[in-house]
C-alpha cells in the first residue's frame, strides 16, 4: 500500500475512534511512529511500524497478564485490521 501523507493521521483517527469504544487511550511516543495503548485495566501494549501497515502490537508485561489482557489484546489487534483495511479501501476507491 502506497503511504501518503495522509494515510497516518487518517488511521491514527480513526484506531482512536475504535480504542475509545473499549476506553483504552492512545499515546503518540517521541519515536516516529511508536504509541503506547493503555487499557482500563492498566495493561499496557506498545504500537509500532517501520512499513506502514506492518503494524506490530507487543504486551509490555507490567503486571500479571490475565484474561481480561488477552481480551483487550485481541480487541487492539482486532481494531487495527479493522482500520487498515478501512484506509486500504478508502486509498482504492479514490483511485
Amino acid at each position: 500500500m502506497e503511504t501518503t501523507a495522509t494515510t497516518i493521521p487518517e488511521f491514527e483517527k480513526l484506531f482512536r475512534q475504535k480504542l475509545q469504544l473499549n476506553n483504552c487511550k492512545l499515546k503518540k511516543k517521541k519515536q516516529e511512529n511508536n504509541y503506547e495503548i493503555i487499557t482500563p485495566a492498566k495493561d499496557i501494549f506498545l504500537m509500532y511500524w517501520s512499513e506502514f501497515p506492518e503494524i506490530k502490537l507487543v504486551y509490555q508485561p507490567i503486571g500479571v497478564r490475565t484474561q481480561q489482557t488477552m481480551v483487550y489484546e485481541q480487541a487492539i489487534r482486532s481494531h487495527i485490521n479493522y482500520c487498515v483495511s478501512n484506509i486500504k479501501e478508502m486509498k482504492m476507491n479514490a483511485n
